[in-house]
């Protein structure tokens, strides 16, 4: 999703569809800033089934994702958050060669779960996606694929707050995932 706009609290939580998948919501909220140009960003998903985990990066913020990641921990409901050594995750690849093709379809209404927005209607290649500046992080408010589909249920520019317990980082590194 490239850069993001990096203000504390700042939160939007999207609903993505999926053909022959459960719905998934997907909240990501910025934390306050860790310095030096870094900042945590929480991404809790929570599926139909039940099923909800919830991820923290901390992100260089002259980088876009996922490239600009530098630590991860994964917390599965009701287990301690573990940190995840990136190199025993798969990131995508920053992308080489020619960019995906741009079409700006210019300015469009578009009803989503949190309301109607005047936005900046695209299509990157297969998928149409529609921006407001006015969504907190990308800007994002619907994108649609052959694949998917994802809308903004909510956002909100302060009040986002982290979900891991409190005290859960204050270890001697011992929650970090053996190799």
């Amino acid at each position: 999703m490239g850069h993001i706009d990096a203000r504390p609290g700042a939160w939007a939580e999207y609903l993505v569809r999926a053909p022959g998948h459960d719905d998934l919501r997907v909240r990501a909220i910025v934390l306050p800033d860790a310095a030096d140009g870094r900042h945590w960003l929480e991404l809790i998903t929570a599926s139909a089934g039940g099923i909800v985990s919830a991820s923290r990066l901390l992100v260089r913020a002259d980088a876009p994702l996922p490239q600009g990641i530098e630590r991860m921990y994964l917390m599965l409901a009701g287990q301690q958050p573990i940190e995840v050594p990136l190199d025993r995750i798969r990131l995508p690849e920053a992308r080489t060669g020619a960019p995906p093709s741009i079409v700006r379809l210019g300015i469009r209404r578009v009803r989503v779960p949190a309301g109607i927005f005047v936005a900046k209607a695209m299509r990157v290649a297969e998928t149409f996606v529609w921006s407001d500046d006015d969504v907190p992080l990308w800007g994002l408010v619907k994108a649609k694929s052959p694949r998917q589909s994802l809308e903004l249920v909510a956002y909100g520019m302060s009040g986002g707050h982290s979900v891991f317990p409190p005290g859960w980082d204050q270890g001697n590194g011992s929650e970090r995932a053996k190799k």
